[in-house]
């Protein structure tokens, strides 16, 4: 069962990395509040973070944090963090999801408090089939989340040190 969830995954991530490169991947670009979505996509992941031993603590600005993007896309980019962050760290790790707003942008990120991504391989991350442990993983989800926030005219990083890893999606208010 889970090798036929991980080739589902695997042929829709090939899917949309396809179209990405194709140009052919429609964008709906809207006004969003990206703190209720981070809400929305941090509730999805609560039996993950039961297996996973672990805690998503929501960390959101007072009022809304509202930015110019695909809803529907943003929150693709949020599911593959938070996913990479429980895929790639041990049981019992934490993780904590924040919307705030930074210099003029709306910003996402997600922080994991694990081993860390090495100094090499963080030059490589976003790159499609890259992977930097023994996770069983494509390589393709920062790829393709890399991919989105350049279509919306937002960055997406990544920062590591011993210990802690934030990804940070920006986005035009």
């Amino acid at each position: 069962r889970q090798q036929v969830d991980r080739l589902g995954k695997l042929a829709t991530e090939l899917l949309d990395l396809s179209r990405l490169e194709a140009g052919s991947l429609e964008l709906r670009p809207e006004p969003t509040d990206i703190g209720e979505l981070a809400k929305g996509v941090a509730a999805e992941f609560t039996p993950a973070l039961a297996a996973h031993e672990s805690h998503l603590e929501l960390r959101l600005t007072g009022g809304r944090v509202e930015a110019v993007c695909d809803p529907e896309r943003v929150a693709q980019i949020m599911r593959i963090l938070i996913d990479n962050a429980l895929n790639h760290t041990p049981a019992g790790t934490d993780v904590v999801l924040a919307a705030t707003r930074r210099n003029g942008r709306a910003r996402l990120s997600v922080t994991d408090f694990g081993t860390g991504i090495k100094r090499g391989d963080l030059e490589r991350v976003f790159e499609p089939f890259f992977t930097s442990d023994d996770a069983q993983g494509s390589g393709l989800g920062l790829a393709i989340a890399h991919e989105l926030a350049d279509r919306m005219a937002g960055d997406l990083s990544a920062e590591s040190v011993p210990g802690r890893t934030t990804f940070a999606l920006e986005l035009p208010l």
